[in-house]
C-alpha cells in the first residue's frame, strides 16, 4: 500500500488550491490528488458562457493543465478515480480507480470532493434529453447537442442564479426558453424589489416563467420532452434541471466526520474537521457566516478557493493561516442587467431572529448629465437593534454589481449605518455621481432610521 504526506480528495478549486499551497511551502512533501472526473481546476462558473458561444473552448476554462500539476509542481494526480470509503482511523482511503480498487494510505487528508447536482423526486426524470450542469463534463454535453442537434426550444427547471444564467445562454443560441419554477418568484435569494426586476428582464427578454408550479411528471413525447405541471404541460426539446446542489459526501456516512443534515463537512476558520489531520473545503464543506456566527453551507468558488488555500496552507504546517468566514457575496448576470448581492435581506435577518430595517433607492451610476449614467436600484438592511449595516442588494447597470463590494467591505467591518452614508468613495462624473449610490441608500436607511 502506496502512503502519501498529504492525499487530496477531489481536484477543482479547493482541491487544487490545497495541493498547489501544500507544495508552495514544502517541496519535500508527498502529494497526490484523487480526482473522479476526467478534468482538473476548471471554471465551473464560466460554464454557461462556455455553452454560450462567449467562451469558444473547453480549454480555455481549465486554470492550469494538468501536466503543470504534475511536470511542474510535482503533484500526482490519479484522474477517473473515485474515492468509496475513508478508514479515519487507520489513515486509509479505498478508491475505485480505472476499474481496480486501490488502498493508499495518508498522514494528511484533505476532503474537496465539492457538489453533486440534485436530481429532484419527479416522474420521468431519467428521461433522455434532460441534462445537469455542475462540470465540465456537463457543459460539454450540452453544447455538443445544441450543436449537433439545433433544437429550437428549451424548458430550465429551476429559476436559481444558474438558472438565469442559462437562460441567457440558451436565447443567445436562438433557443425559445421556459424556465419552470416551484416558488413563488425566481432568484428567491434576493429581496421582492429586485426579484421583481429580474422578472422584467427575463419577460423582455422573451424568456417564459412559470413560477409556484410543482412539476408532476416528465415524459418523451415524439422528438420533445413534456413536462406536466398542475394543470399544464409545457413541451420543448430538451430540459436542463437546475434544482440546487447538495455536498457530495455520502461515501463519508457513518464514518465519524462530523457533517450538518444537509451532509457539508463542519470545518472551523483552518479548515479543520473534529478529526485530528483531516481538512476539508469548498462546496462538500461548511463556512462560517460573519453576520450570524452560524456554520453554514454557501457553494461559492470565492470560498471555496480561501478555504483550499487555507487547508493546504495548514496541511503543511502553516498554522497561523486561517479563513474567519464569509458574508455571502455573489453577483449574476441576466442579459444586460447585473445583480449582486451580500449579507442579510430583511427576509434572511427573519429566519435568523435579527430585528431589521431596509431601504431601497433608484440612483444614477454616474453624473446625471454624464452620457452613459444609467439607472440602479440598492437595497440596505441594517440590524434594528444596533444599527449595523448586515447587507445589500444591487441591480442595475454599467458595472452595479461591482458596487456590491463596497457594501461587502462595510458589512464584514460592522459599520453602523452613519458612517456607510458618509463614506468617503470616489467621484468624478464618469464614474459616480458627486453622491454615490451606496452613500444615498445609505442616506435614506439612516434618516428613517432617526425618524
Amino acid at each position: 500500500m502506496k502512503k502519501y504526506d498529504i492525499i487530496v480528495i477531489g481536484g477543482d478549486a479547493a482541491g487544487m488550491s490545497a495541493a498547489s499551497q501544500a507544495r508552495r511551502i514544502n517541496s519535500r512533501l508527498s502529494i497526490t490528488v484523487l480526482e473522479k472526473g476526467r478534468h482538473v481546476s476548471y471554471a465551473a462558473c464560466g460554464l454557461p458562457y462556455f455553452i454560450a458561444d462567449e467562451v469558444t473552448e473547453s480549454e480555455n476554462l481549465i486554470a492550469i493543465d494538468v501536466n503543470e500539476f504534475i511536470a511542474k509542481r510535482n503533484i500526482e494526480i490519479r484522474m477517473n478515480t473515485e474515492v468509496l470509503s475513508v478508514d479515519f482511523s487507520g489513515k486509509i482511503v479505498t478508491a475505485q480507480s480505472s476499474g481496480e480498487t486501490i488502498q493508499l494510505s495518508y498522514d494528511i487528508l484533505v476532503i474537496a470532493t465539492g457538489a453533486r447536482a440534485i436530481v429532484p423526486p419527479i416522474e420521468g426524470i431519467e428521461t433522455p434529453g434532460i441534462f445537469y450542469l455542475r462540470n465540465l463534463d456537463h457543459g460539454i454535453q450540452i453544447k455538443d447537442y445544441i450543436a449537433r442537434r439545433g433544437p429550437g426550444s428549451g424548458i430550465i427547471i429551476g429559476g436559481g442564479f444558474i438558472g438565469l444564467e442559462m437562460a441567457e445562454a440558451l436565447r443567445k443560441k436562438s433557443i425559445d426558453v421556459t424556465i419552470i419554477e416551484k416558488f413563488n418568484s425566481v432568484a428567491m435569494p434576493l429581496s421582492p424589489e429586485i426579484r421583481e426586476i429580474i422578472a422584467r428582464t427575463l419577460h423582455d427578454n422573451r424568456v417564459k416563467v412559470h413560477t409556484s408550479a410543482a412539476i408532476h411528471k416528465i415524459e418523451k413525447t415524439g422528438d420533445g420532452i413534456s413536462v406536466i405541471t398542475d394543470g399544464e404541460v409545457h413541451r420543448a426539446d430538451f430540459v436542463i434541471a437546475s434544482a440546487g446542489i447538495l455536498p457530495a459526501t455520502d461515501f463519508l456516512r457513518g464514518s465519524g466526520i462530523l457533517m450538518n443534515d444537509r451532509g457539508a463537512i463542519v470545518v472551523d476558520e483552518k479548515s479543520m474537521t473534529n478529526i485530528p489531520g483531516v481538512f476539508a473545503a469548498g462546496d462538500c464543506a461548511t463556512v462560517k457566516n460573519l453576520i450570524t456566527g452560524n456554520d453554514v453551507y454557501f457553494p461559492l468558488g470565492t470560498i471555496a478557493n480561501k478555504q483550499g488555500r487555507v487547508a493546504g496552507l495548514q496541511a503543511a504546517g502553516v498554522a497561523g493561516e486561517v479563513f474567519r468566514g464569509t458574508v455571502g457575496s455573489q453577483l449574476v448576470k441576466v442579459f444586460e442587467l447585473e445583480v449582486g448581492k451580500t449579507g442579510l435581506n430583511s427576509e434572511d435577518a427573519a429566519r435568523n431572529e435579527i430585528r431589521a430595517d431596509s431601504a431601497t433607492v433608484l440612483w444614477r451610476s454616474r453624473a446625471s448629465y454624464y452620457p452613459s449614467s444609467r439607472d440602479l436600484t440598492i437595497n440596505l438592511t441594517i440590524n434594528a437593534d444596533t444599527g449595523e449595516l448586515i447587507g445589500g442588494e444591487v441591480a442595475g447597470t454599467d458595472g452595479a454589481a461591482l458596487r456590491t463590494n463596497v457594501i461587502a467591505a462595510a458589512v464584514t467591518a460592522r459599520m453602523k449605518i452613519e458612517d456607510v452614508a458618509y463614506l468617503d468613495l470616489g467621484y468624478a462624473p464618469p464614474f459616480s455621481p458627486v453622491w454615490d449610490p451606496v452613500n444615498a441608500a445609505a442616506q435614506k436607511l439612516s434618516k428613517r432610521k432617526h425618524g
